[in-house]
This record gives C-alpha cells, structure tokens and sequence, in this order.
C-alpha cells in the first residue's frame, strides 16, 4: 500500500496507509505479546482484533514513539549532522521505552517512566532486543529485495522479522520483570 501511496503522490492517502499499518502492527504485537507471555488461550483462536483501553493505549505509545523519530527526521536540514548523534541518542532510549509495550499488552495500565526503570541499568541489553534483533534477521532480506521479489513477499517476510522482534521483546520484558527466586536449602546440609 506504501508504493501505491508513493506512486500516487497524495499526502493524505499515504498518511492513511501509515495508521493502518500501525494499527495493524499495534494488533499484531499485541496477540504475540499475550501469546508469549500468558499462553495461546490469553487470546481468541484466530487473535485479539478488538479496539480496546489496551490497543488504543498502545497504540497511542507506539504513535509518540513514531512522532519522536519523525520530529528527528524533520530537524534534519536545521541540525545537519548533528541530527545523526541525535538519532542515536533518541534510537537507545527509544530501545529503552519500548519495554512499556509488553506490560501494556498484558493490560499494565503503564507509561514510558515505568520502562525507564524496568530498564535501568540495562541499556546494552534492550539495544540488543530492540534494534540488534530486527537488524540481524532483516539482513537476511537483502537477498530477496536484491532478487526482485514481489514487494508482497517482501512486506510478509518484514512482518516476520517484526514478530520475531516482538518475541524477543517479550521475552527481555519477562527476563527483567520477573522476580528471583528465592534459594531452596540445601537437602544435603
């Protein structure tokens, strides 16, 4: 839908197609949330397509992160190169943040403050999770975008490559969420 935005050269037909896609990307993480986190009977058989309290403060979250990047984009002929340390800045906290979007899946009504702390201490890690995973799996798309492919084919494989990052979100939201266990004694003392 992208290139049929592009080629039609209409502003507001491509601003359409950008909310569909983040709600459809909203909808999709947020049943692979669940599903990792609560089990395959957290959501109905065929998924979770309501708009709820939980989609739309998702939704909203993943909309101010997207703004955040957007501004950056747009500060680019003010800021020149600069804008380049900028966009690395805001990339790890970003990677910081987006530990707010399991919690909110699983109906945490929580905000940005709370994945600052959950992740403090851990800004490596959520880099790694959050922009080393997508970028090591989506290299392997570079051959079929190389090969020509249907842009079909390409979107879905792109869709994989999100729900494998989504994945290893929730497992890094499970792994610096949950609470140690406490020592068993020793049978042997």
């Amino acid at each position: 839908m992208n290139l049929v935005a592009i080629e039609l050269q209409d502003e507001l037909f491509y601003w359409a197609v950008t909310f569909i896609e983040a709600l459809l990307s909203t909808i999709i993480a947020i049943n692979v949330h669940r599903i990792v986190l609560q089990g395959e009977d957290s959501v109905p058989k065929w998924g979770r397509f309501t708009i709820g309290k939980i989609e739309l403060w998702f939704f909203a979250h993943y909309s101010a992160l997207l703004v955040g990047v957007y501004v950056i984009f747009l500060l680019t002929p003010l800021i020149g190169a600069v804008v380049g340390i900028l966009a690395i800045v805001a990339g790890v906290i970003s990677c910081r943040l987006s530990l707010v979007f399991p919690a909110i899946a699983l109906g945490q009504g929580v905000s940005f403050p709370y994945a600052w702390h959950q992740t403090a201490q851990k800004t490596l890690y959520m880099f790694c999770v959050v922009a080393v995973t997508p970028f090591i799996f989506g290299f392997f798309l570079v051959p079929f975008a190389l090969l020509s492919v249907p842009p079909a084919l390409l979107t879905f494989l792109s869709y994989v490559v999100t729900i494998i990052t989504v994945i290893a979100l929730s497992f890094a939201y499970q792994n610096l969420t949950e609470k140690p266990k406490p020592l068993e004694p020793n049978v042997e003392e």
